[in-house]
């Protein structure tokens, strides 16, 4: 029993066990809070809805006959390529030094051919690609924004770009945005 006039102090396992408890409660309340705010979260997989619509379907294949064509180029130089390097090979013991050099310069030149044909390939065949799809992607990405406002969902990511570990199928919106998509963009 404390006499008149003393003071009451609490000890230092008693503040750690006030502050530990006050800590727990508070987490408790936002956990259970949690739910409430966080709202319907869904995702999208774009890649595989603009490869699954119609005119996603149609400008891919535009894009791979194009493509096609340039690949024809490209295997092109890459055969004179193989043929100079052949040839290259099988004169290296019989002819003079001037048609080894010759050779070896012939050579260099349609090796930088090929490789500049490459890049330029792959720089015109990523343009390509954007030029094709751009619309159909920002058709996808407008009909995602108006499926999730009219379904009730708080916000959509794409698939493709989170680092998940588990998304339920229900979250994934993709099919149904295909549909939409096909039914108002119908291909002729």
């Amino acid at each position: 029993m404390l006499g008149h006039g003393a003071t009451w102090m609490w000890s230092g396992r008693e503040v750690a066990m006030r502050i530990f408890v006050r800590w727990i409660f508070t987490l408790v309340v936002v956990c259970v809070a949690i739910p409430a705010v966080a709202g319907t979260i869904g995702f999208l997989d774009s890649q595989r809805a603009i490869k699954s619509v119609k005119e996603g379907q149609r400008q891919l294949r535009i894009l791979d006959e194009w493509a096609s064509q340039k690949s024809d180029e490209v295997e092109r130089l890459q055969g004179r390529v193989d043929e100079l390097t052949q040839q290259l090979n099988t004169q290296r013991t019989i002819a003079s030094e001037d048609a080894i050099r010759q050779l070896e310069n012939e050579l260099l030149t349609a090796q930088r051919q090929f490789e500049d044909a490459g890049r330029t390939a792959k720089r015109d065949f990523e343009a390509k690609q954007r030029e094709l799809l751009a619309n159909v992607a920002t058709r996808i990405r407008d009909i995602a924004g108006e499926y999730a406002s009219a379904n009730g969902f708080d916000a959509i990511f794409m698939l493709e770009s989170q680092p998940l570990v588990y998304v339920a199928n229900s979250a994934i919106i993709t099919d149904a945005v295909i549909q939409l998509y096909d039914e108002r963009y119908p291909i002729d």
